[in-house]
């Protein structure tokens, strides 16, 4: 005998696919919030049609998501601020020494 396989929910899928997306690139949070959507459409679709499989798929792009949104918060809260203070270094040493006269910036009566 042949089992009948139940047909798996498209929202499952896309969430799991959008969750794999979103935690690869780790900055998607975008992706994140879509794929948390996604699974929470197809948990409620679940519930209501039960020849649909695709339950551990849906929670998976769920977890997965917000995985990937803990870190980005994480990232930062933790990492940007000291990105930030590099990038200001930088644009303070470029303005500084770029042009390599000591007389940059200052009016013509001032030199």
């Amino acid at each position: 005998m042949e089992e009948q396989k139940n047909p798996v929910s498209e929202f499952a899928i896309a969430s799991l696919v959008v969750g794999i997306a979103s935690f690869i690139t780790l900055a998607g949070t975008e992706k994140a919030i879509i794929a948390i959507v996604f699974g929470v459409l197809a948990l409620k679709r679940l519930e209501r049609n039960e020849q649909l499989s695709g339950k551990n798929l849906a929670k998976a792009g769920i977890m997965l998501s917000i995985i990937s949104l803990i870190v980005t918060v994480i990232f930062i809260i933790k990492v940007y601020p000291r990105i930030q203070q590099r990038m200001m270094q930088l644009q303070s040493e470029s303005a500084g020494g770029n042009t390599g006269n000591s007389q940059a910036g200052k009016t013509p009566e001032a030199r």
